[in-house]
């Protein structure tokens, strides 16, 4: 083999490292701006969830819950109540449903979240 030769195959496996190697950290890369991106969205869902349920038990403490349409801390919604359950659908800044369990007429007990979830 001459030494061109040997040249050439030398820079091309370093050549055939490097690109791995970047293209390992480009989507390590791309995998945390993901992650970031999914926990962003996921404490903005949180903190519109906070407020409708912070309204619900505001109006359920001083018992004065009814059907309609209100707006609270910037988030919109829609309530419905039921026997044993309150509908919330929210509209805006992202849409979702809240169903609301109740323990008694004034406490909640749990509640369930219905969307449609996309990843980034």
């Amino acid at each position: 083999m001459s030494e061109d030769g040997f040249v050439c195959l030398y820079f091309l496996v370093l050549f055939l490292l490097s690109t791995a190697l970047i293209f390992t950290l480009l989507n390590a890369v791309q995998d945390r701006t993901r992650t970031a991106m999914n926990l962003r969205q996921a404490n903005l869902l949180s903190a519109q969830e906070a407020a409708v349920l912070q309204f619900v038990k505001c109006e359920l403490r001083n018992q004065r819950l009814e059907d309609g349409d209100y707006e609270h801390n910037g988030v919109s919604f829609r309530i419905t109540v039921r026997d044993r359950r309150i509908d919330a659908a929210v509209f805006s800044p992202y849409s979702e449903i809240l169903q609301i369990t109740m323990e008694d007429d004034t406490h909640v007990y749990d509640y369930d979240v219905l969307r449609n979830e996309t990843a980034a």
